[in-house]
């Protein structure tokens, strides 16, 4: 399964996008390829790197002319078939190139964010759901790289504490009860889509705190650890897969993200 690692110049100074790469092509046992993309009629030679060495992975550099880097990257994975497109360290907003590329290249892209230069295995794959249209199939992708990649499994769901619906008079004692009902809700709905898959033995849990961000990172994190997300979580702050707070989950993460567009598993 090929690995494809976009090379941005000047974006990735710290290289978090190979280090990510190599993990994951370490974990799928397959190569990795390096792609510049460059625009129309632009010389290439100047911006594709030499092929790093990368232990027990094969790695190929190769460019790509296109007027858009996502344009570029995606008829890049198409190319050369990847199972997943990797990225430096960049901020997931709209028409972002990661967002755009997930979109476009229809393959899971990940994003070496922080956490990505930790060079261990992948030991575990976090799914951030949120019970939107394409919530079971964001799930398969991150339960299909958790089986490729040996990792285990955990599903979690994230709220604000406060303003889920109570108004303030209505008091402490009301709001926990609405937040406990959405908690069995969420956790109900993560074990009957993980049923539907097979899946028995993977963690589900529903956070809430003061603030989504602390939901997030209250949870605790393993160093090896991925989160799974749906590339639609990265729209309009009003529409996105995860809900309202979608945009704060991927500002939280201290982890590498990979935003799948929920159409498809690893190829």
């Amino acid at each position: 399964m090929t690995v494809l690692v976009g090379h941005l110049p000047g974006t990735d100074p710290d290289g978090r996008a190979l280090v990510l790469g190599g993990r994951l092509a370490r974990a799928l046992g397959g190569p990795l390829v390096l792609c510049t993309v460059t625009g129309p009629g632009e010389d290439a030679a100047p911006a594709v790197p030499e092929a790093p060495a990368i232990e027990g992975v094969e790695v190929e550099v190769t460019s790509i002319a296109d007027r858009s880097v996502p344009g570029g990257l995606a008829r890049a994975a198409h190319a050369h078939q990847a199972a997943v497109v990797v990225l430096g360290d960049a901020p997931p907003g709209p028409g972002s190139i990661g967002a755009r590329l997930a979109r476009a290249a229809d393959v899971p892209v990940a994003l070496g964010r922080d956490g990505a230069l930790h060079e261990g295995p992948i030991t575990r794959v976090t799914c951030a759901w949120g019970g939107g249209r394409h919530a079971e199939r964001v799930l398969a992708t991150a339960v299909d790289l958790a089986r490729r990649t040996g990792a285990t499994v955990r599903v979690a769901s994230f709220g604000p504490q406060r303003g889920r619906t109570v108004p303030p008079e209505a008091g402490l004692h009301a709001e926990q009860i609405v937040v406990e009902q959405w908690r069995e809700q969420m956790e109900g709905a993560q074990r009957a889509a993980l049923a539907q898959l097979g899946v028995t033995d993977a963690e589900t849990l529903a956070a809430a705190d003061a603030t989504v961000e602390e939901a997030v990172t209250g949870i605790g994190w393993d160093p090896g650890e991925l989160l799974v997300v749906g590339a639609n979580a990265v729209g309009t702050a009003t529409r996105v897969l995860l809900g309202d707070p979608g945009a704060a989950v991927l500002r939280a993460a201290p982890v590498p993200v990979v935003l799948t567009p929920g159409t498809t598993t690893l190829s």
